[in-house]
């Protein structure tokens, strides 16, 4: 891309800061748009954004335009697709089909990501040309977006955002956006997903920026078999623990208790990491299990919102609220890292380095204990509850 457009890296990373920007300011909208519009509707806009904004990237029209290029990505690949894609996929089952819906979603989108990032990487080795190839990867990304376009139109049912009890209408016929913010933050259930979901995405990022290096620079594998195990921890594994995952978790009785064997299985495989560090194929082969255990919570974390007790109703909103604040990782992992390996890397031994970014996964899977026993909890309640309004809908029956 930078040599495509010959771009400076100031100017390079001010097009990677206005995409995160907006990405970041879009959450909040994002959940907005997604109580108050069609999802379906909002789900065609995206796609169709996407297409066209891409097409338009195709004709390299010059730095600002590309900054407002990716603006624009960020509008549609967060603003208006976010919380209506999150939406769509929990409306498509019940609570007891949460975990298979949104593992298989995730799953699917890993195959989906794979494939159009070989197709680009296979359109830019057929040209000559730098020039010519990245006009022929976007174009291939731009058809993707027309495709999916129409998949949505063919295949997504509409929601019916009427059918809500009457406490959620009120908030959503209120037109004060604040207010609907505020009665989403007061909410004990949007606060245990929060929970839950920023302990999973922190250990998402943190494997995701030290488990490749790990590899070559602790146990000393080659680059080339590191390479390999990048790629298959990247491409294959997130299909894998995504569907298989999803599944997993829903033969648990609650999605608690599923979520607290997940990361005590991912603390558990960080201290057979730091244990067997002489070892190194046990070692290896380790950190392609913690791939899958931190990929099988990513993919299904959002599975958890029923249990938590956000009416389905609130889906949109709630999911802006619980973005803005548990995705905020990706702020702040990349650095803890990067800190941590400078720290070792001052003391002469690396590895201390990575043995603290070991610690920092402990204490993260910790959290995610405590914040699934929370969630078991808030489930055995509402199921409690939820018991005593039928008996006694049954007894005013009888």
């Amino acid at each position: 891309m930078k040599d495509a457009l010959q771009l400076t890296d100031l100017q390079f990373g001010t097009i990677g800061l206005t995409y995160g920007l907006f990405n970041v300011l879009g959450y909040l909208p994002s959940g907005f748009l997604a109580e108050k519009f069609s999802t379906k509707k909002l789900l065609i806009i995206s796609n169709l954004g996407m297409c066209l904004v891409t097409l338009w990237y195709s004709t390299y029209p010059g730095y600002q335009s590309l900054v407002v290029i990716h603006a624009l990505y960020g509008v549609f690949s967060v603003w208006t697709f976010w919380s209506p894609y999150l939406k769509a996929v929990r409306n498509l089952g019940p609570d007891s089909e949460q975990g298979r819906l949104f593992g298989i979603s995730e799953g699917l989108r890993g195959v989906a990501q794979t494939a159009v990032a070989f197709a680009s990487l296979g359109a830019l080795n057929m040209f000559a040309t730098v020039t010519a190839g990245f006009r022929a990867a976007l174009f291939i990304n731009a058809a993707a977006f027309a495709l999916l376009m129409v998949a949505v139109v063919i295949l997504v049912p509409e929601i019916d955002n009427h059918s809500e009890n009457t406490s959620i209408t009120n908030v959503k016929k209120d037109k004060d956006l604040k207010k609907i913010i505020l009665a989403t933050l007061n909410s004990s259930s949007t606060w245990i997903c929060i929970f839950v979901i920023m302990c999973g995405y922190t250990l998402w990022n943190t494997v995701n920026g030290f488990a490749g290096t790990y590899c070559t620079r602790v146990l000393h594998i080659s680059e080339n078999v590191s390479s390999s195990l990048a790629i298959f921890r990247s491409f294959l594994i997130v299909p894998i623990a995504g569907i298989s995952g999803g599944f997993i978790m829903d033969k648990f009785s609650s999605k608690g208790k599923g979520m607290f064997f997940a990361f005590l299985c991912f603390g558990l495989c960080v201290a057979a990491i730091f244990l067997t560090t002489q070892m190194v194929i046990i070692c290896a082969v380790l950190t392609i299990v913690l791939g899958y255990f931190v990929n099988m919570i990513k993919a299904t974390y959002w599975s958890i919102m029923g249990e938590a007790g956000i009416p389905l109703a609130t889906t949109g909103m709630a999911t802006g609220v619980i973005s803005l604040i548990a995705l905020t990782p990706d702020i702040f992992s990349p650095k803890v890292i990067g800190l941590l390996l400078n720290y070792g890397e001052k003391q002469g031994n690396i590895e201390i380095g990575f043995n603290l970014i070991l610690v920092w996964c402990a204490v993260w899977a910790g959290l995610g204990i405590i914040a699934s026993l929370v969630l078991k909890k808030r489930a055995e309640r509402t199921t409690l509850a939820n018991s005593a309004v039928s008996e006694v809908a049954m007894a005013l029956k009888v």
